[in-house]
């Protein structure tokens, strides 16, 4: 079985063509078991790089395997300096450490807006955090949220990672 594109980037099946694979995971798309949309799948270190490249881009969407890449590779970065603290009882790396999240702000809240975009929400939504415990487990879930196929109100889905 093959696969057609539509003009949405998902794929249709279609018997007389041969297959044709782009390397990309697929997955469903709706409830019809029939349809499938392409993601680009990121490494770990590429997803926290991109984080640092596009700290200043709060227009764009990211994907979810983006967005917990990243949060995966800032949590390894501060399990790296807790460990460095307790080995080595050193100011220095304490103020690293201190230095590093005061930096961190900026392009954590800059990949939150592009996952709130990518399910296409509103960047505001990320304030909605601030709301003790409620505020958290809401942001929570548009951060799990599939991504919206096709174009939304933020252009077009993520089709290839730099």
């Amino acid at each position: 079985m093959s696969y057609e594109n539509d003009n949405l980037g998902q794929t249709q099946p279609s018997d007389d063509k041969p297959a044709a694979s782009s390397g990309l995971p697929k997955f469903q798309a709706s409830a019809d078991a029939n349809r499938t949309v392409e993601v680009p799948s990121i490494a770990l270190v590429a997803a926290y790089l991109r984080m640092w490249r596009l700290f200043t881009n709060f227009r764009i969407r990211s994907t979810r395997g983006e967005y917990w890449k990243a949060y995966l590779g800032n949590a390894v970065v501060g399990i790296i300096f807790l460990i460095a603290l307790i080995l080595l009882h050193n100011l220095v790396v304490m103020a690293i450490y201190f230095l590093y999240s005061l930096a961190l702000i900026t392009p954590s809240l800059a990949i939150t807006i592009r996952r709130l975009h990518d399910t296409d929400h509103s960047g505001g939504w990320v304030f909605i955090g601030l709301v003790p415990l409620v505020g958290a487990i809401i942001l929570f879930v548009f951060m799990v949220q599939r991504s919206t196929p096709g174009n939304n109100r933020y252009g077009p889905p993520v089709t290839s990672l730099p």
